[in-house]
């Protein structure tokens, strides 16, 4: 009886510590830019451990900054990014947070647009105009974001060719408005 109950023991004991024990799964962390030969867009996928504000800045043959953003406190995205309408060259993607730099360079030439979008602001305050002209039929992404790019809007349009919405925003004072596809972020659009 005595080594039954000493067995007991042994097996709550232990049970008690693997309990106790957090399970941490193995996390890698870091950048990668990924661009598939002939098309527009690039794709940043970025992991840390802990919620940094991560910017991201791309930089044409002349070492031009053509674009640039902020994501704040965040830990991992996986994000595209539109060349359409750039001329061929070697573009470099840098993507810095409070520990990193990383620098990647790839290779551009131009593809053929197949989506026209247009955003107009409106008379009537806080109103804006969303128009798609596709060649084919495809799905648009609408993503509104704050002033602390927070997202507060998405949505997903099946365009048929032609498509037309109007927005209305009044109830945000500064706001960002992303339309993206498949491929990537075709247009973006800040606005207070």
């Amino acid at each position: 009886m005595k080594a039954l109950q000493l067995v007991l023991a042994v097996v709550l004991v232990s049970t008690q510590a693997f309990a106790t024990s957090k399970d941490v799964p193995a996390s890698a962390e870091g950048v990668v830019v990924t661009h598939a030969t002939g098309s527009s867009v690039f794709k940043v996928y970025y992991k840390a451990l802990a919620a940094n504000d991560v910017k991201v800045y791309v930089f044409d043959s002349k070492g031009r900054q053509i674009f640039s953003e902020t994501l704040k406190k965040i830990t991992a995205f996986v994000r595209p990014y539109n060349l359409t309408g750039l001329s061929a060259g070697t573009y470099k993607v840098v993507v810095k947070d409070r520990q990193n730099s990383v620098e990647e360079e790839f290779y551009y030439s131009a593809g053929k647009v197949t989506k026209h979008i247009n955003i107009l602001k409106m008379t009537e305050p806080g109103k804006y105009l969303l128009s798609v002209q596709s060649e084919t039929a495809d799905k648009v992404n609408l993503n509104i974001y704050d002033k602390e790019q927070r997202l507060v809007h998405s949505q997903v349009y099946d365009v048929n060719k032609a498509f037309a919405e109007v927005l209305n925003l009044k109830n945000i004072n500064e706001f960002t408005i992303e339309v993206s596809d498949r491929d990537g972020i075709l247009k973006t659009v800040k606005g207070n």
